[in-house]
């Protein structure tokens, strides 16, 4: 093991100086491609998910506090095998978009209210595509079509609840653990923090006030909002410098060449080239499959539904990224959502062959407005204020 360890090292030690090269040979590229995505970032992200990350921290103290009526806990219990409070977490992770579902996640770890276990399970759960993504971004703009971007939200939340299900009897053959939601959540669960402190979810939420807890919340989520930027340009970039290379094509051709099908299909490479992209990234893999023209509309469907569901390797990392020091187990999130990806897009594929549509599509079209908008100076100054607020918040006060 050490051995095995000792060669990446190096091998990355070697790729380094590889990789910076062929970042100044497409530097022109790989500059756009990370400008397009900060403008998405301070256009799109940055102002969707901001508001969750704030409402996040507020709620989380007060979650357990909540009552549900017995036909409701039982239920949530059984058919998710998590924490009855945790039904909170799932619906906004349904209605917010990825990454908050993690966001709220880790609050209630270090609140504890879950244990690594719950933590685990809840991630592939919680964790789903923004309906103004899809419905927006995707249906409106991509495929120019509101009517089909509803159905595809509609497939995302019903495959969605499927996996979750799924994941939920199933995750124990990943974390060797196999007690029930109920049972765990019965019990009082004491989680140690990184300060080495503890703290109880019996604990009285009201021992913080609600300026104490607003200003926390809203530092805290412009601090995660550059973290979740990062993630996001670091991967356009990669995509873009992985796409000039020729490797999205070369595993399309690779794969069709294996399959013997690509004088059947001349289309097939394309095809894999753009399910390759999509597996990484989803925005940029959505793209590309909505602009293949040797193949049907009901298979683009879903394939880009199945992007959704899975979330690409970029999610992946933003969200293990949030929860690292955790002790969740990575395994269990990328099955869930591969589970939820194969049924999203099973379910697309299948409802549009057992009934058709017929969808007129729009002359709608996104521009990308590259000029320095009002609304991202806002954000980049509460972003930067946050940045230098936060150390002396953070400090721990010198006695004289």
């Amino acid at each position: 093991m050490q051995i095995t360890n000792r060669f990446f090292k190096n091998l990355m030690l070697y790729f380094f100086p590889f990789i910076a090269l062929l970042l100044c040979l497409f530097s022109k590229e790989t500059s756009d491609a990370a400008r397009k995505a900060l403008y998405l970032c301070l256009d799109v992200v940055i102002p969707s998910l901001f508001p969750f990350f704030v409402l996040s921290k507020l709620i989380v103290p007060y979650i357990s506090g909540l009552s549900f009526p017995d036909f409701l806990k039982k239920p949530i219990e059984k058919l998710f095998n998590l924490p009855y409070y945790t039904i909170i977490i799932i619906i906004l992770g349904f209605l917010s978009g990825y990454p908050n579902g993690a966001k709220m996640s880790r609050d209630m770890f270090d609140q504890g209210l879950l244990d690594d276990r719950q933590a685990s399970r809840i991630l592939s759960v919680a964790n789903n595509c923004s309906p103004l993504f899809i419905v927006g971004t995707v249906g409106a703009g991509l495929l120019k079509s509101v009517r089909l971007g509803v159905f595809l939200l509609l497939m995302h939340w019903v495959s969605g609840i499927i996996a979750a299900f799924i994941t939920g009897r199933t995750a124990y053959l990943f974390t060797g653990d196999n007690s029930s939601g109920q049972s765990r959540s019965s019990k009082k669960i004491s989680v140690k923090l990184p300060e080495g402190k503890k703290y109880s979810r019996n604990s009285n939420p009201e021992s913080k006030s609600m300026s104490f807890l607003l200003t926390q919340s809203i530092e805290e989520a412009a601090i995660l909002c550059i973290k979740v930027s990062g993630y996001i340009v670091f991967f356009a970039v990669i995509s873009e410098l992985l796409d000039r290379l020729g490797i999205f094509s070369i595993i399309g051709s690779f794969v069709a060449s294996l399959a013997s099908l690509k004088e059947a299909n001349p289309d097939l490479q394309e095809f894999i080239s753009a399910f390759s992209r999509g597996i990484l990234e989803i925005t940029s893999g959505s793209q590309a499959v909505s602009r293949l023209k040797g193949t049907a509309l009901n298979m683009q469907l879903a394939v880009i539904s199945l992007f959704f569901g899975f979330a690409g390797f970029s999610v992946h990392t933003q969200i293990m990224g949030i929860m690292k020091g955790t002790g969740c187990k990575y395994r269990v999130l990328f099955f869930g959502k591969l589970m939820h990806g194969i049924i999203a897009g099973s379910m697309t594929y299948l409802a549009l062959q057992v009934m058709p549509m017929s969808v007129s599509t729009s002359g709608t079209v996104v521009v990308a407005n590259n000029g320095m908008l009002w609304t991202r100076l806002v954000i980049i100054s509460v972003l930067i204020l946050s940045l230098i607020i936060e150390p002396y918040r953070a400090a721990p006060l010198k006695k004289k």
